[in-house]
């Protein structure tokens, strides 16, 4: 947590979207760390850590305001609770959408944690279910109001799955995709490196969306920050004409 908020510092981000911090002592930690120049943001478990384990963090000095509550909507499909072992089923994963405006312009940074696969079980069919439940969702919002939906979505780019993930909008990591790339994993499964984190323009219609895009890299789990690869995501937006 103390080098996840020291990097936060360094890169200085306006929107920081956060999975896995399912504790309220690693939440506060990082919090401490980081306020009062980000402000947290999160729907908060019974035991007082992120729902979801989906955390957001918003840079005061950019100018954005949350103008509503946070709104969470945990899966209605997930893997079985019993697997203890593996933990999904216990996680209540699902999607945070947190409301920004800034003078007249308005978005929703929408952060979301999907199904993990495991050996033996890749659970594309609870994987299919929750894309298409993160779809519904979105498209419950105005068709102007454009949607930045980021996070670890445990689907890699070549799996047909994938086409669900485009479904949602215009995927802005797919130009850092380039031959050789690493991935976003840190320990890939089977060795193979995997794409599974993505930041998608939802109801961009009314907007033209371009983005640069570069992977904070890491080196194994928690090494120096997690078992993924983060993404440092700079958006433009102007509107079409």
């Amino acid at each position: 947590m103390d080098r996840v908020s020291a990097k936060v510092r360094e890169l200085s981000p306006d929107v920081v979207l956060l999975q896995e911090v399912w504790l309220g002592s690693h939440a506060d930690r990082l919090s401490t760390a980081l306020q009062p120049d980000w402000t947290p943001i999160c729907s908060k478990r019974r035991g007082g850590g992120p729902r979801g384990g989906l955390l957001t963090y918003v840079r005061a000095s950019a100018g954005w305001q949350a103008i509503v509550p946070p709104e969470f909507q945990a899966f209605g499909v997930s893997a079985p609770v019993w697997k203890i072992w593996e933990g999904d089923g216990l996680g209540g994963k699902g999607v945070l959408a947190v409301d920004l405006e800034r003078g007249e312009q308005r978005i929703c940074a929408v952060n979301t944690h999907l199904q993990s696969q495991y050996s033996g079980s890749n659970y594309d069919d609870v994987r299919e279910a929750q894309l298409i439940e993160l779809r519904e969702f979105v498209s419950r919002f105005h068709p102007s109001r454009l949607t930045i939906v980021a996070g670890d979505f445990n689907t890699d780019c070549r799996e047909s799955l994938y086409s669900r993930v485009e479904a949602l909008g215009t995927d802005l990591t797919v130009e850092a995709r380039v031959p050789g790339n690493p991935g976003t994993t840190a320990n890939p499964r089977g060795g193979r490196p995997e794409w599974i984190d993505y930041i998608v323009a939802a109801n961009s219609h009314p907007w033209t969306v371009s983005a640069n895009l570069e992977l904070i890299a890491n080196q194994s789990t928690d090494v120096p920050y997690s078992d993924h690869s983060g993404l440092l995501c700079t958006v433009r937006i102007t509107p079409r004409n």
